[in-house]
């Protein structure tokens, strides 16, 4: 705020919330919900490191039990906070369908499968096991938003249930994820339609 010439007042005009709000966020008496998070940063990050400053900042509060700064001091704010709810709820149904498309395809291969499996802390959405052999999938709608998380996530299931193969089946071919993929044992990327060929490799089909 000081680089900037920024007053309590002027940031909070800036970013839409009341004064009030930005000096109980200043003076550590409150914590800044998610948008006003992004929004302080937009207006006062000039570099990466900036951003990791405030990163770490509002991480350090987030066992705190101090309480959150009012989700919508105006209306822009409580315009911005719908949109990304809207986004999260699209997103959300999105998942939702894909996983219904996988699971009906499954019907069809008369398999054996169990959904949302679950082993103390590590699950998958589905298992399929026969004849020894353990298959693990895992329904990713969108996986350019978080690549490496979908990949680790199949890393732990292989490792932790004790898989054969991990698929992460995506909705239409993600050259990435395949190349990703290739580098990794017992873990490959696939679409739907792809689907019932590679788990014929591993059960009658």
């Amino acid at each position: 705020m000081d680089r900037h010439s920024l007053t309590g007042i002027k940031l909070a005009e800036e970013i839409g919330i009341t004064a009030v709000s930005v000096s109980n966020i200043l003076t550590g008496k409150s914590r800044p919900r998610q948008v006003t998070l992004s929004r302080m940063m937009k207006r006062l990050c000039e570099s990466p490191e900036d951003k990791q400053a405030l990163l770490s900042a509002y991480e350090s509060l987030s066992g705190s039990k101090l309480p959150v700064s009012p989700p919508m001091d105006d209306d822009q704010n409580a315009a911005t906070e719908e949109e990304r709810v809207r986004r999260f709820m699209e997103m959300k149904a999105k998942s939702i369908a894909f996983r219904r498309e996988v699971l009906f395809k499954l019907y069809e291969t008369k398999l054996k499968f169990q959904q949302d499996y679950i082993r103390e802390n590590v699950t998958t959405d589905f298992l399929l096991e026969d004849d020894g052999k353990r298959i693990a999938l895992e329904c990713r709608a969108n996986v350019k938003r978080d690549l490496e998380k979908s990949l680790v996530s199949a890393r732990i299931i292989r490792d932790e249930l004790k898989c054969d193969q991990v698929f992460i089946v995506v909705p239409e071919s993600e050259g990435n994820l395949r190349v990703t993929c290739m580098r990794e044992k017992g873990i490959a990327g696939l679409t739907l339609p792809e689907l019932v060929k590679e788990l014929s490799k591993f059960f009658a089909v």
